[in-house]
């Protein structure tokens, strides 16, 4: 049988990270040639699980990173599944430079549109990342959207890209160990990194909607990131320091999804969101903008949630008292998640990895 390598670069909080683990633990239940490699020591899940750790240190440059890899993967012939693009761009180098002697699957999880940047600098080292990508054994997206993008734009080989979606586990129950707020205010959920591609200034547009119709609301947002302080100064600025709380980072991140009426999404871009699928997998409907890629592929109207046009701010807050209205909430929506269930992607993967 094949020996197979997970690489990653962190184990920060992030969708990617928590997919990683979740595939490995998965996985590693039925097969035993795994091995689970991080380039640094950081470690938000603190899973028990068996990894290496190459660089211990929180930070490495990307030399470093270089030298690190040729040194560990030296005369290795893995299949390597790499969780990050410029991984899996040194990692083909290296087997250029024959060093490493396996196979290099590329792991795609945003919008290739929004990757690196829009600087002429950064075009240049795009066309160049993807030039490498290109030349990867395979190629996995986690949407539609995103292969058909990847093909039809950047010219990405039809067959040597696949789509995988992301693996959920439905939950057995919605019941929050949270203290309940009044049922007459309106329960709202981000969960994500605060950082410019989640578009946080359109929580605060979407609130004073809210504020100026009337609406009790409670908006908490999960999660920590660049533009944490900056977007504590916009709440004070406006005045919602009782109606959005900021809650850090967490994991108990269940408790908030069966503690919310709604999750929102209101980002920029996306790959396939995670937070939608954990929503809606413990019983609580999302709103969430149409944005590139991902949310159209999980939300189903009126069913588990709505979507709406990309920075439609009334749209938002019309969608968000329909959602409410319908009492989607507790209502068996985990079921449309079926082709996302962890046990069918976790199929597709072990036959990606091993069977291919």
């Amino acid at each position: 049988m094949k020996k197979v390598t997970f690489l990653i670069n962190s184990l920060t909080q992030g969708g990617a990270e928590k997919i990683a683990l979740q595939l490995y633990l998965n996985l590693s239940n039925s097969v035993n040639v795994i091995n689970f490699v991080t380039l640094t020591n950081e470690d938000f899940y603190k899973k028990e699980i068996k990894k290496h750790v190459i660089n211990h240190s929180n930070k490495i440059t990307k030399t470093t990173k270089f030298m690190s890899l040729a040194k560990y993967f030296r005369g290795n012939n893995d299949v390597v599944l790499c969780f990050s693009l410029d991984l899996a761009c040194y990692l083909y180098i290296l087997r250029v430079l024959n060093i490493f002697k396996g196979e290099v699957i590329c792991r795609f999880i945003n919008n290739p549109d929004n990757e690196i940047g829009t600087s002429l600098i950064n075009k240049i080292k795009k066309r160049f990342l993807f030039y490498v990508l290109k030349k990867c054994d395979l190629v996995i997206c986690q949407s539609d959207a995103m292969k058909d993008l990847l093909i039809s734009k950047y010219e990405f080989n039809n067959n040597k890209t696949v789509r995988i979606y992301n693996p959920i586990s439905i939950a057995n129950n919605n019941e929050s160990s949270f203290e309940q707020t009044d049922k007459e205010i309106l329960k709202l959920l981000f969960v994500g990194r605060l950082s410019e591609q989640k578009n946080l200034d359109d929580i605060i547009r979407i609130s004073q909607l809210l504020r100026d119709k009337g609406i009790l609301f409670l908006w908490k947002v999960v999660g920590k990131g660049p533009l944490e302080n900056t977007f504590k100064d916009l709440i004070r600025e406006h005045n919602f320091q009782e109606s959005i709380v900021m809650c850090g980072s967490s994991h108990d991140i269940e408790n908030y999804y069966k503690w919310a009426d709604i999750t929102t999404l209101v980002s920029h871009y996306e790959g396939l969101p995670n937070v939608l699928l954990e929503s809606i997998s413990h019983r609580t409907p999302c709103v969430s903008y149409d944005c590139p890629t991902g949310p159209s592929e999980i939300i189903i109207h009126e069913k588990n949630g709505v979507l709406v046009p990309q920075y439609d701010v009334d749209n938002f807050y019309q969608s968000l008292i329909r959602v409410k209205e319908l009492n989607l909430k507790n209502d068996n929506i985990e079921n449309t998640l079926m082709k996302f269930s962890e046990k069918k992607v976790c199929d597709e993967y072990y036959k990606i990895l091993f069977k291919r």
